[in-house]
């Protein structure tokens, strides 16, 4: 895609994922820690989503990427009585894992950084 649309893209979707987790305990029951873990985790995510939305900077990117792993390895960790809790998390980890990576490419990429951050003369 040209310019930042990609990255662009990839924030709004990954916007969208992080609001997903944090509103799916109303359809799904979850409780205690990993209630507590998907909040926060959640909340990271949509954060830093909408940071990276508005800037032109990868550090936001691996946030996402970082709570991703986390998310995924938050699946197993908290025990829960349900198997739709472990597949919403692990869905959302690998979701959210890949918009994250191809969010990050973009920005990262040597072309694209001499685009957004310009040399002064």
């Amino acid at each position: 895609m040209k310019d930042i649309t990609q990255s662009r893209l990839s924030s709004v979707l990954t916007v969208l994922v992080g609001t997903w987790l944090l509103l799916s305990p109303i359809w799904i029951s979850i409780t205690g820690g990993a209630l507590v873990s998907l909040f926060i985790t959640g909340g990271i995510i949509t954060l830093a989503g909408l940071v990276q939305l508005f800037t032109d900077y990868s550090i936001p990117s691996y946030i996402v990427i970082l709570s991703a792993i986390w998310l995924f390895l938050s699946a197993f960790v908290f025990t829960t009585v349900s198997n739709a809790v472990i597949w919403n998390e692990i869905a959302v980890a690998v979701a959210t894992f890949l918009l994250a990576s191809w969010d990050a490419v973009e920005i990262t990429s040597a072309a694209d950084y001499r685009r957004h951050h310009p040399r002064p003369i």
